[in-house]
């Protein structure tokens, strides 16, 4: 496999296996169907025992269908993308193609968010279970951190689950001047959809240039774009993203620095969500990709150097989550019986990844990013496991979903459009007929 670089306009050169629609390709699609509707139906009998709150099961919200004039930009917009974009990631510059990307998954996340309105893109932010509402309690960043833990009862549920980290962002945002909701979402969902350059600069460390020209069009139009415009944990996906990214470049170009960046990064996204910790998985991977452990060891010493720097100034990583566990487990987590979603958490991962994802791992047995892929399922299965993620983990686990999509490498540029036709329907299918509150 090669990419002819002499000539940006030349076509990636693909394996002709590559070329063939497989039996296991679909029984992987059947599968995913399989998996996603089994659960749809076991809900409704959960629901009737259980008061999970989880009324469009696998996924948080309630059923209600909306068809108005904003589907048809839905439809526009992803038939632009299938139809143009395998056509253009193939020969447009490898730094215009970056840039394209994300605008590309920007604009589809926001195209599917317009069917609620555009009220849509900053209420999920604003709510009173969100972050914030909790903005103008902070009188000084270091007081705020210090009296965290103590305070935790008294903040909005979205703070309780998670560490202090977005509510410090927004509020150094209101400090800014750039108070309120719609700059908030502006910052949530630019970073979110950053998550795709960062992704695609991964890849190409990790297994080349062509790899990371094929993953391009399936991390820009995924059903997982419904939660990046807009929720908070697409903040956490993109920033997640970076510090992976700078870790894979350290690897590859032997650079202290880059690796020391990523782990400074990837220790200010503990501080965001605990559930970054699924990412340490795939930060081994892309740290290893070159057989060497002084960019996974550089990385750690960053990793421990913001949290040393947190507890310094008040707020220890250990003692908010022993807490936010507490506070957890007797709340919504008591209606919700562990064996259940332990299934349907993958169910609704699904539905977040698409079914491009299910045949992608049909493939997993050649496919170059198979690594990156099994260490961020090893991360979802630790989060299921844990019990500390039953329900929503469509939006909890955001995360991971550009690493799991890595495995779409293995799709031919040249024929793979009825597949991203698929993963643009789901999409319209979750936005028109569940109402979620992101």
């Amino acid at each position: 496999m090669s990419l002819r670089l002499e000539n940006p306009r030349d076509e990636i050169a693909v394996d002709p296996a590559q070329r063939e629609v497989t039996r296991r390709d679909v029984v992987a699609l059947l599968g995913w169907f399989a998996l996603i509707s089994g659960v749809a139906i076991g809900g409704q009998v959960v629901n009737e025992s259980f008061a999970t709150n989880v009324l469009a099961p696998p996924l948080f919200g309630r059923f209600d269908v909306r068809v108005g004039p904003a589907t048809l930009l839905v439809l526009t917009m992803g038939w632009a993308i299938v139809w143009f974009g395998p056509r253009v990631v193939s020969t447009i510059p490898w730094r215009i193609l970056l840039l394209v990307t994300a605008l590309a998954a920007g604009s589809w996340a926001l195209s599917l968010a317009m069917v609620d309105g555009v009220d849509a893109l900053s209420a999920p932010l604003s709510g009173p279970h969100d972050y914030l509402v909790n903005v103008e309690r902070i009188d000084s960043p270091g007081t705020f951190l210090e009296t965290f833990v103590d305070r935790l009862e008294t903040y909005s549920l979205h703070v309780q689950g998670h560490p202090p980290g977005m509510v410090l962002v927004f509020w150094g945002l209101a400090w800014l001047g750039l108070v309120g909701a719609a700059w908030a979402a502006v910052l949530v969902i630019a970073v979110g959809v950053s998550a795709t350059a960062a992704a695609l600069l991964t890849v190409k460390a990790m297994s080349g240039e062509t790899n990371a020209r094929r993953l391009a069009p399936f991390l820009a139009l995924s059903p997982a774009a419904i939660w990046i415009a807009t929720s908070a944990d697409a903040f956490f996906m993109g920033v997640g993203a970076w510090g992976i990214a700078l870790l894979a470049l350290g690897a590859e170009r032997r650079s202290d620095y880059l690796s020391l960046a990523g782990g400074l990064v990837l220790g200010l996204a503990l501080f965001l969500s605990y559930g970054a910790v699924a990412l340490a998985p795939v930060a081994v991977v892309a740290a290893a990709a070159h057989r060497g452990l002084r960019p996974l060891l550089v990385a750690t010493g960053g990793v421990f150097a913001i949290v040393a720097l947190f507890g310094v100034a008040g707020f220890w990583w250990f003692d908010g989550l022993s807490d936010t566990v507490a506070a957890y487990e007797a709340g919504v987590a008591s209606q919700r019986p562990f064996a259940w979603f332990v299934v349907a958490n993958l169910a609704a991962f699904a539905l977040a990844l698409g079914p491009a994802a299910a045949v992608g791992l049909g493939r997993l047995h050649r496919a170059p990013t198979a690594a990156l892929t099994c260490a961020a399922l090893i991360g979802v299965v630790a989060a299921d496991l844990s019990g500390l993620s039953k329900g929503e983990v469509e939006r909890i686990w955001l995360i991971l979903v550009p690493w799991v999509l890595a495995i779409c490498v293995t799709f031919d540029l040249r024929r793979c459009r009825g597949m991203l036709a698929l993963q643009g329907l789901a999409a319209l299918a979750i936005q028109t007929g569940v109402r979620t509150p992101w």
